[in-house]
């Protein structure tokens, strides 16, 4: 399996445990992403995601321990205490973004077997990662996560699904994503929701993970 290694961009994505959902309510869907920024903030930027009702999917970098240290030092001066799962410590440490993703795992397990009691794994073994190789396949993979949703008929364009980065990415609003730097990717907001579209029309199911 892929190691995940600090400076890279990855694909990663994992899917329910025998095919079982992972979300059975719009609590579920929110109560995920927050807790994926609680844990993953300051170990990884993130540039896309799409969460479905069995499977999800991440476009992340991993951030290097010096970029780690800068974004601790901000967040000590200016968010509460609690915010991130990181902030608990008064220096920054080093945090691997393959353990940040299990407490992620292991917190939201826990969290949803309590609501709807369950009892068991919920995810696939261990999250699948595949490093980008290049500046095309990165754009790829943004509109790969993005069309999921109306790949697997539950909306009829990209804008229309609440559990996906694609709105975040294109409003005026605050997002702990990596705006600005996917969008200079594209080269601009226009290009960016362009390519979607033209992905849309090109893309066959056979590209299809999950």
């Amino acid at each position: 399996m892929e190691t995940i290694n600090e400076g890279y961009f990855y694909h990663i994505y994992n899917r329910g445990a025998g095919k079982a959902d992972l979300f059975y309510s719009k609590r579920d869907y929110l109560e995920f992403i927050e807790k994926y920024f609680f844990y993953l903030f300051v170990s990884v930027e993130t540039y896309a995601y799409c969460l479905l009702k069995n499977h999800f999917h991440f476009l992340i970098r991993v951030r290097t321990f010096e970029q780690q240290e800068e974004l601790f030092q901000f967040i000590k001066a200016n968010y509460p205490k609690g915010n991130f799962y990181d902030d608990q410590f008064d220096t920054p440490k080093p945090f691997h973004a393959s353990k940040q993703f299990s407490h992620l795992m292991n917190s939201y397990t826990k969290s949803l077997n309590s609501r709807i009691d369950r009892s068991g794994t919920l995810v696939e073994g261990v999250f699948k990662r595949i490093k980008v190789s290049d500046e095309n396949h990165l754009n790829h993979l943004v509109c790969y996560i993005h069309r999921n949703p109306i790949h697997h008929k539950l909306s009829n364009n990209y804008s229309a699904y609440p559990y996906s980065s694609f709105n975040q990415i294109i409003s005026e609003g605050k997002t702990y994503l990596e705006k600005e730097k996917l969008l200079n990717q594209f080269g601009s907001e226009k290009n960016f929701i362009e390519a979607h579209q033209e992905f849309r029309m090109k893309l066959g199911d056979e590209y299809y993970l999950e």
